[in-house]
């Protein structure tokens, strides 16, 4: 029967440097106080890889913050849509006396939205494009 061996404690890693970094190197040891390059620079190589643990984190952290944000606003969003609906339902019965159900509108809405996106798409487009004209003009 074999036997596994154990995984090793430690790895080592070798580095070539310059002879100028070599010397800051060892004026950062004697003024922190390091007894070894070895302990200098598992120092250095900690204090790097905890920088960029902490880089990665905080771009984890912002996408995933983001994503709820995102979600959370296209929660309102469908939640802004349906009152809208349901609201303009109320004031088109109440202005021609017809019962709509805001579902209907909202249905309705979206068929044609569907159908003329790319027509709709271009209005919104030039519309823009003319909002971002006049305000160069005016700067």
């Amino acid at each position: 029967m074999s036997r596994k061996a154990d995984p090793p404690q430690s790895v080592r890693v070798y580095a070539r440097i310059t002879p100028e970094l070599y010397t800051l190197l060892q004026q950062v040891r004697i003024a922190k106080r390091f007894e070894t390059d070895a302990d200098l620079m598992r120092a250095a190589l900690h204090s790097y890889l905890d920088e960029q643990s902490e880089q990665v984190a905080s771009k984890r952290h912002f996408n995933s913050t983001f994503q709820r944000r995102i979600s959370r606003l296209e929660w309102h969003l469908t939640v802004m849509t349906y009152l809208l609906a349901q609201s303009l339902a109320i004031l088109i019965a109440h202005a021609t006396g017809q019962k709509l159900p805001g579902d209907a509108l909202l249905e309705q809405a979206i068929r044609l939205a569907v159908q003329n996106h790319r027509v709709l798409a271009d209005h919104l487009d030039e519309s823009r494009a003319k909002v971002d004209e006049a305000e160069r003009k005016t700067r």
